[in-house]
């Protein structure tokens, strides 16, 4: 690559003694299809070009020829050939720079130099046939330690050397070199660019230059971008192809209708489950399970949580046939005016009131006896 203190640009065109701009042509052959660009071996200008090269020499040979050549070729785009290099001052002077032709064609021919093959315009065509314009002109940069020829900007057909305006070639030139040639040279971002990063998710310094895996970042973000596209764009075709009078309603209903059908299924399934659960406790007491009126809360809420384990608890309890008698009967409460005095727990009944861990008063009480 070029760095900027090896680096400068040559014109091959005649000039005054514009520090950094060259003059070289080579004359047009009637007839030939390929044109020489630049000659074979060191070669110099008429006036003494280059100064700023220690041999006083540009350099052109096979090994220079393969680096110019591939580099050319990662080109897409054809090169042009203007007028007197209109093209480097058009901008500045506010001047049109037509094409007289386009070369997308390179090769080296060894002892001869660097040829292309233009393409011409009829109009410049017919200033060639007519010698109007005899001689093409190179603009190229250059490695100011060897002189060795660097790439191919463009070229232009010429004939005054000393054209208006080719004084300011070397620093209009300059200023083509760093986005085209110089890669290595740090150039400012676009804020447009960094802007559309951004939105990316990509964050670059204004000052700063695009990194490798800044750039991979920004492209695994487009590539979600279109992909999460065609999945959008693949949903919304085929509402489109539903359409109102497509659906069958008979297989949908609305939203709101779904959604209160469902509370009011959380509803009767909560109360389904607490009256099954009151069934599973009563059952039990018909069956003589003893269930103290101090842990009916707690076996209530254990059978809404784990029905199992609330039906495994109260299988596990013996029954007792006094207390199936008091489910199937109701047993009348002595008051303190009975003649007959007070009935009392009966051994038996403190016998499994012993074998499931109940005291006797809870039993009793529970039975509205004496203990």
């Amino acid at each position: 690559m070029f760095s900027k203190s090896a680096f400068s640009i040559a014109v091959l065109s005649a000039a005054t003694a514009t520090v950094g701009c060259a003059v070289l042509t080579a004359e047009l052959q009637p007839g030939d299809d390929w044109a020489q660009l630049l000659p074979d071996g060191q070669f110099s200008a008429w006036d003494g070009r280059p100064h700023d090269v220690p041999s006083g020499k540009w350099l052109m040979n096979a090994a220079v020829a393969a680096n110019v050549i591939a580099l050319f070729n990662q080109r897409k785009n054809d090169i042009v050939i203007d007028y007197e290099h209109q093209t480097l001052v058009a901008a500045e002077k506010g001047i049109q720079a037509p094409a007289a032709g386009w070369f997308n064609e390179m090769e080296y021919r060894p002892g001869q130099g660097l040829y292309i093959k233009p393409n011409w315009t009829p109009k410049a065509q017919a200033f060639i046939a007519n010698n109007e314009y005899r001689y093409l002109s190179a603009v190229f940069p250059y490695d100011k330690t060897t002189g060795e020829v660097q790439a191919i900007y463009m070229a232009a057909l010429t004939n005054n050397p000393g054209a208006d305006g080719m004084e300011a070639l070397a620093s209009l030139a300059a200023r083509f070199a760093p986005s085209t040639i110089n890669p290595q040279e740090d150039q400012p971002m676009h804020k447009t660019l960094i802007a559309l990063l951004a939105k990316l998710g990509v964050t670059v310094q204004a000052d700063a230059n695009l990194t490798d895996e800044q750039a991979q970042a920004a492209l695994t973000a487009l590539t979600t971008l279109e992909t999460n596209q065609a999945a959008l764009s693949a949903k919304l075709e085929l509402a489109e192809a539903a359409g109102p009078g497509n659906i069958d309603l008979s297989q949908y209903v609305p939203i709101a209708q779904y959604n209160a059908a469902l509370q009011q299924v959380a509803s009767l399934t909560a109360t389904t489950a607490s009256l099954t659960v009151e069934q599973v406790i009563e059952n039990a007491e018909k069956e003589g399970k003893l269930v103290l009126a101090s842990e009916r809360d707690y076996l209530v809420s254990l059978g809404k949580q784990n029905m199992a384990a609330l039906t495994a608890q109260l299988q596990a309890r013996p029954s007792v046939a006094a207390l199936t008698a008091q489910q199937s009967s109701q047993v009348k409460r002595p008051d303190a005016d009975d003649k007959q005095g007070v009935a009392a727990l009966t051994a038996d009944q403190k016998a499994i009131a012993d074998q499931i861990g109940v005291s006797h008063a809870d039993l009793a009480k529970e039975l509205g006896v004496k203990a």
